[in-house]
């Protein structure tokens, strides 16, 4: 008898083991980190940027989602403007083409040229040429009606000066983006637009991973004689995304410094972004 109580007990705490220890491996184990918590959607939540607050600089950023119409970005995205430098390039040549269309006509060489020697060279000049073709200021009047963006150069006739938030900034690429296809030489616009000049493209390509398609203007201007400041703006698009990042800062730091601040909001939000 008490040789089949002890089998009996034998059985019984091996079934009771072999039930228990499924259980088990469900708990967290001491000393072991919990899973990680999905990362909150950017667009609700917002972001901080390792940047923000550094001593001297001012900023503004925003990124657009342009597949789901989403927006997130810095406090003063869509209140604080700066000057748009050469950022505002991509809607110079985007105007000229579509008054091309307008007049029924092709591109002739001369502007194909001009176009992009503004657009991968930055190319002042060229600039220059084509926004008094069009009548200067009244190609930043344009964009109300095509874009829908309100802006102003803060001196008459010079296009470098347009004042621009964030927001305004990426809603004039994504812009450029979506209406130059239909435009005679839109196709090459946007070809320019990916093929920038290395020494121009810096800022956020550099902090997205190496193989996406990146179509970008960048502007920039040392205002060393007036406010002592760089202008230092970065726009770029890939995928679905639009992103501007504007710096102003003082003269001696060097452009790079304005570059890293363009490629450390990027990563920051490329991570966010998954």
């Amino acid at each position: 008898m008490r040789i089949r109580w002890a089998i009996v007990g034998v059985l019984l705490a091996v079934a009771i083991v072999g039930w228990a220890v499924p259980v088990a491996a469900t708990e967290k184990i001491a000393g072991q980190p919990s899973p990680a918590e999905p990362a909150a959607d950017v667009f609700l939540s917002g972001m901080t940027t390792p940047r923000d607050g550094e001593e001297g600089l001012w900023m503004s950023w925003s990124l657009v989602d342009t597949a789901r119409e989403r927006r997130v970005g810095s406090a003063n995205s869509d209140t604080d403007r700066t000057n748009s430098e050469s950022s505002i390039k991509a809607w110079i040549a985007a105007d000229y083409l579509r008054v091309v269309q307008a007049e029924g006509r092709a591109v002739t060489a001369a502007e194909r040229a001009d176009i992009a020697a503004m657009v991968r060279s930055s190319d002042n000049a060229a600039a220059q040429r084509l926004y008094g073709a069009l009548g200067g200021d009244a190609i930043l009047r344009h964009l109300r009606s095509v874009c829908g963006v309100t802006v102003s150069t803060a001196t008459p006739g010079y296009w470098s000066l347009t004042q621009i938030t964030a927001v305004d900034a990426t809603r004039i690429f994504a812009c450029v983006l979506r209406t130059a296809p239909a435009y005679p030489g839109g196709n090459d616009l946007l070809t320019d637009l990916r093929s920038v000049d290395p020494d121009d493209a810096f800022g956020i390509k550099a902090g997205l991973p190496p193989t996406e398609t990146v179509s970008l203007k960048n502007g920039w201007m040392p205002h060393s004689s007036t406010t002592g400041k760089w202008n230092v703006n970065c726009v770029a698009a890939w995928d679905e995304y639009v992103l501007a990042v504007l710096t102003r800062y003082p003269v001696d730091r060097p452009l790079t410094y304005g570059a890293d601040v363009c490629r450390d909001v990027t990563a920051a939000v490329v991570e966010r972004l998954g």
